[in-house]
């Protein structure tokens, strides 16, 4: 019996029905040797050994949804690093700069995930130049890090999308187990970061696909979805399948032209050439009264505050009378609230404020027990979670000041 069975995985493995390790093996060899990408591939010897890599180039005028890549040549360093929070940012240059975006074998990170393909742009005398190094073995890993860090070592600058938390400690997490140098970059443009403080409050995701339906113009047609993207590489090892592959290539390519426009938006609206929504101006209030830069931040308060959007137009508004009361022009705050309270008699800040005003300024005991009871009634018919995230506004913290406003009553 055992010889019938021998002789029957030798008839398939002669027909092709099942394969051993090493024409596997020869078939995926068989298979790079024709090539992903003819004419855009390049092989170089490292002292590490062989690194892949392909290159595309588009001219600067290439539209890419509704911007041209050009776009980004006058972005400029003070509005990135004001909406960076990052002084290091001031002397940004966009020609000196390089975007990155890694596909890997998992979104876990850590020592056990691959950066398999390392997505690289940056701008040229007249194009724009995306490289991407693919590993096409592991053991070409240490090759093709050491050539990326060289190719990014004389760009002060880095830009990605998330890639201050994923990217940039993956490929170096990859660089220091590789033995290789490791990727420092002395400036850092994290587009997701910038793209949270503008548009929280407009789009309910950030992610890169929502931002490019939403503000870029662009929608992507069958795009390989990211989760299934380690299976594909997994795929390509095991069995040189590449048709999926070229997918991964392709939603990289677009990752990292979706970079160049962001940037552009991103420049746009934090200068405030470019708004198109009172939370782009909620946004830009709150973060230039953070950093110091008064009569913009009140600008955009004020612009916000008469706006036909009624919550955000509210919000600015509350925005506006907290500065007010920091500055101790209590008139101006007070004249708000009230304000607030006659377009919204459930504005459960507004109440308190009066009612802290009351208490503490003019000790006026009574009305800021009635403001108190008013609010509590409010915040029981409207137990909205947004207020259940702010001390003083929770059920609890307005019973405790209504116990605490009757007590001074009774003394």
């Amino acid at each position: 019996m055992k010889k019938d069975l021998g002789a029957r995985l030798s008839t398939m493995r002669q027909t092709g029905e099942i394969k051993t390790g090493r024409q596997v093996a020869g078939n995926l060899e068989k298979q790079k040797t024709k090539g992903l990408f003819p004419g855009q591939e390049n092989e170089v010897d490292t002292r590490f050994g062989h690194c892949y890599y392909r290159e595309l180039r588009y001219p600067l005028d290439h539209l890419h949804g509704k911007s041209k890549l050009s776009g980004i040549l006058g972005c400029s360093g003070p509005e990135l690093a004001l909406l960076s929070r990052d002084n290091t940012l001031e002397e940004f240059d966009p020609k000196k700069s390089v975007f990155i975006d890694v596909e890997t074998t998992g979104l876990a990170g850590g020592t056990g995930t691959w950066a398999f393909l390392i997505g690289l742009g940056r701008l040229e005398a007249d194009s724009f130049l995306l490289r991407q190094y693919f590993l096409r073995k592991p053991g070409e890993e240490k090759a093709i890090l050491s050539h990326f860090n060289e190719s990014i070592s004389g760009f002060p600058a880095m830009i990605s999308f998330n890639g201050k938390l994923f990217d940039l400690p993956l490929l170096q997490t990859r660089q220091m187990l590789a033995g290789t140098a490791v990727s420092e970059p002395r400036q850092h443009l994290d587009l997701l970061q910038c793209a949270r403080v503008l548009w929280k409050k407009r789009l309910a995701s950030r992610s890169l696909h929502s931002l490019e339906e939403a503000l870029l113009g662009l929608q992507r047609r069958d795009d390989i979805p990211g989760a299934e993207i380690p299976e594909v590489y997994f795929n390509y090892l095991r069995r040189g399948n590449t048709d999926q592959l070229k997918k991964v290539f392709e939603h990289n390519v677009l990752d990292i032209l979706s970079m160049v426009t962001l940037l552009e938006r991103v420049y746009l609206t934090a200068c405030g050439t470019t708004l198109e929504h009172p939370a782009e101006t909620l946004a830009l209030g709150c973060l230039c009264l953070e950093e110091g830069e008064v009569e913009r931040g009140l600008g955009y308060l004020r612009e916000t505050a008469g706006s036909s959007n009624a919550p955000l137009a509210e919000e600015a508004s509350l925005e506006l009378s907290l500065y007010y009361k920091k500055k101790g022009n209590w008139e101006e705050a007070v004249n708000i609230w009230q304000e607030a309270l006659k377009n919204n008699p459930a504005n459960l800040r507004a109440y308190i404020e009066l009612a802290k005003y009351f208490e503490h300024r003019c000790h006026e005991y009574q009305t800021a027990l009635d403001l108190t009871k008013k609010a509590l009634a409010a915040a029981r018919l409207n137990r909205d979670t947004h207020f259940n995230r702010i001390k003083d506004l929770r059920i609890e913290a307005l019973q405790h000041r209504l116990n605490r406003l009757r007590r001074r009553l009774e003394g």
